[in-house]
């Protein structure tokens, strides 16, 4: 008797269940990009550190509230990004977010500490990417630095 093993079967059941996971997976994907990011926001928040979550533009995703509460009209948000008063140091910090979202490392920008200002420096941090990547909400994270930190 000459029996035959089809091996095609197993492996079509199996494609099959890798699609069927991968076409659930990809709603999902960005739902779980913003938990991630609501994760780092939370776990920001419980160190007391006052932060903005930023994304891949470097508009604002989240700002938590110690970091509403150091802003004031040295450091403000407008149109969904930081902003500094001082011309110079808001061009500065642009620079400063872009390049550590293109080259992915950090950068401080020290700010203009005028009398009542709360905000010293600004520290823009990379997040490193994780999973998928088209998903990723959370590129980078702004640091506020309080005077007397």
């Amino acid at each position: 008797m000459n029996a035959s093993i089809d091996s095609s079967r197993p492996e079509l059941e199996a494609q099959g269940a890798v699609a069927s996971a991968q076409s659930i997976r990809a709603p999902l994907a960005p739902l779980l990009a913003g938990a991630r990011a609501r994760g780092v926001a939370d776990g920001l928040e419980l160190v007391g550190a006052a932060a903005a979550l930023l994304d891949e533009h470097g508009e604002v995703l989240h700002v938590n509230a110690r970091a509403l509460g150091l802003m004031g009209e040295g450091l403000f948000l407008s149109g969904q990004r930081l902003r500094a008063r001082d011309q110079e140091a808001d061009e500065t910090l642009a620079a400063a977010i872009d390049s550590s979202l293109r080259d992915r490392v950090a950068e401080r920008v020290a700010l203009r500490t005028d009398t009542g200002e709360r905000v010293a420096a600004v520290r823009i941090v990379p997040v490193a990417a994780e999973g998928e990547e088209a998903f990723q909400l959370l590129r980078a994270v702004a640091i506020l630095e309080a005077l007397g930190d």
